[in-house]
């Protein structure tokens, strides 16, 4: 992907295929084709193994129809849509029985990402992404796929044209003066990047069991193909050859085994950690560019997007017990903006130290001046009062499954006093504090997450109290933020504090909201 705008000169970018229809390339019907057929094929063998068998010889002749019938499906979907470029705004026509014709204003485009899959990147395509400002998820306006070159052209053309369109002056218009002017290149500056190294120390971080995820889809897809008794202990021992090796052990080698079992189980995890991190960051760069950031990642499926500024909400700082030790930390955003998982929060420094998070914080007018030692602890009636309500049942429950299954099952008993440990630590880490124009929220105590709430981004904000909180006099804070799906939550404080602090967030949001926003 081009680091930066075409050359073309301004004039031509600006009259090219004005008004003509332009459809996605041919391409696109095998990539649609290849994403559709693992689908199919397992219905297929579902049917030959487990259908009727009156059906099972016909299902050759069945595939073959279902091959036709998408191959047709498809290309007359590829058919019917088109895109045009108008002078004023950007035409997407699309629909199989019904047709959509959807026009998007330049001025409300707030840029254009692109995103390439592994195949895409295969046969040289792009999907072009379009951020508009009415939306906080999902696409405004998305092409899936053109030639990256298109893809390319479809950037430079939408952002000059976004740029005429702020200047005043017409989109189509091409003077002579402005033909000769070429749009200027310039190297946007490196803000933050991971080499491999930095890379491989985020994956060990990045704990994941993604490896049994995928089997477990796999085998819940094609587990009519296994024995009912697959997933037997005993029967898994024996196919494996163990269960006269396991029954000959000890005790004492039986629990080694099983602890063994657990260090592979943690292997795993490291390994699926390591490989999910290097494929989704692998390249990583964040670029400061005119509008806002600009982040590329990714190994097989590369993503560039596009943050402006102005849609950045708040910042979170992510970490843990492990991690901040060794200095380590997440920087993630809130913003309008959806990511390319159609998130609304970017990563965009996923392992950084202390100062290169506040290197990157300093673009966004976001401060990070606090932390754990100096911020508010909440009422310790947080940890306590829902362990009241929440302990008896697993302990009755516990107690009549010993009595009328296993004694063993008593056992679990030795567990229940980490309930009111991870309560209390969970309490020990929510904090709270308000700095001049900002507040500072802390949750979590293996998953830390600090957010950076600037105030003039504040919504609204709610007190709520249960019935157990309005008869202790405490309450909890809900504070909603644009672009971010659940709200910034204060728990556990008084009813005098809360109302108190709703007063400064609000009176603090109306004097530094810009004027003419909402």
């Amino acid at each position: 992907m081009s680091d930066a705008l075409s050359a073309d000169p301004r004039g031509a970018l600006a009259a090219a295929d004005a008004g003509s229809d332009r459809r996605l390339h041919p391409l696109t019907l095998m990539l649609n084709l290849v994403r559709q057929v693992p689908q199919a094929i397992l219905g297929l063998i579902a049917l030959r193994f487990s259908g009727p068998d009156e059906l099972k010889p016909w299902v050759g002749l069945f595939a073959l129809l279902a091959l036709l019938a998408m191959v047709g499906f498809e290309f007359y979907r590829w058919w019917r849509f088109s895109y045009r470029l108008d002078p004023e705004e950007l035409r997407i026509a699309s629909g199989v029985f019904s047709r959509n014709v959807r026009s998007i204003p330049y001025e409300r485009i707030q840029d254009v990402n692109l995103e390439q899959g592994p195949l895409a990147r295969l046969v040289g395509l792009a999907k072009v992404r379009l951020e508009t400002g009415s939306s906080g998820s999902g696409d405004e306006g998305a092409l899936d796929s053109v030639d990256l070159a298109e893809a390319e052209r479809l950037r430079d053309v939408i952002r000059l044209r976004k740029a005429q369109q702020a200047d005043g002056a017409p989109s189509g218009e091409s003077d002579a003066g402005t033909e000769a002017t070429p749009l200027p290149q310039t190297e946007a500056p490196l803000l933050f990047g991971m080499d491999m190294k930095r890379i491989l120390t985020a994956g060990v971080f990045n704990f994941s069991l993604v490896f049994f995820a995928v089997v477990g889809a796999v085998v819940n897809n094609l587990d009519f193909l296994m024995p009912d008794d697959f997933w037997n202990p005993r029967r898994l021992l024996d196919f494996l050859g163990l269960e006269d090796l396991f029954a000959a052990l000890d005790l004492a080698a039986r629990i080694a085994s099983v602890i063994a079992a657990l260090i592979g189980l943690v292997v795993v995890g490291l390994v699926g950690g390591i490989i999910r991190t290097v494929l989704r960051e692998y390249g990583f760069r964040l670029e400061r560019t005119e509008t806002g950031f600009r982040r590329r990642r990714g190994l097989l499926t590369l993503t560039d997007v596009v943050m402006p500024l102005h849609r950045i909400q708040a910042a979170v700082i992510a970490t843990g017990p492990i991690r901040r030790r060794f200095g380590w930390y997440e920087l993630k955003v809130q913003s309008l903006a959806s990511d390319s998982d159609k998130e609304s929060d970017h990563s965009i420094a996923p392992l950084a130290t202390a100062d290169e998070l506040r290197h990157v914080l300093g673009e966004t007018r976001i401060a990070w001046e606090t932390d754990y030692p100096a911020m508010r602890a909440v009422d310790p009636a947080m940890w306590w009062v829902p362990l009241v309500f929440a302990l008896p049942v697993p302990i009755l429950g516990l107690g009549i499954s010993a009595y009328l299954a296993s004694p063993f099952i008593a056992l679990a008993y030795l567990l229940l006093p980490l309930v009111p440990l991870i309560s209390w630590l969970h309490w020990r880490a929510h904090r709270y504090a308000l700095l001049g124009d900002q507040l500072y929220v802390r949750d979590g105590f293996w998953n830390q997450q600090l957010t950076l709430l600037p105030l003039r981004r504040v919504q609204s904000v709610d007190i709520r109290q249960s019935f157990v909180g309005r008869f202790i006099g405490l309450a909890e804070i809900a504070i909603g933020v644009a672009g971010r799906s659940g709200a910034v939550t204060i728990q556990a404080i008084p009813i005098g504090d809360a109302i108190a602090l709703r007063e400064q967030l609000l009176g603090v949001a109306v004097r530094n909201r810009p004027s003419g926003t909402s």
